[in-house]
């Protein structure tokens, strides 16, 4: 499997669904202060989904590579 080449796919999916997101939540009326902290959220989730992917593909690639060493 090509983690790399999935974890990509998968990330530039989310990043561009977050962004998106975020673009709406900048034009909607709610108050300023939750926006803010919407916004922070959608990113702070895209950073954990990020680091989400590169455990993935270490494990994935770790256990590959080194189960014959």
């Amino acid at each position: 499997m090509d983690t790399v080449l999935v974890g990509g796919t998968v990330f530039l999916v989310a990043a561009g669904a977050i962004f998106l997101g975020i673009d709406r939540i900048g034009k909607s009326d709610m108050p300023e202060r939750r926006k803010r902290l919407v916004t922070y959220a959608l990113m702070g989730g895209l950073i954990v989904l990020t680091v989400g992917i590169f455990h993935w593909h270490r494990a994935v690639y770790m256990a590959a590579y080194t189960a014959g060493s």
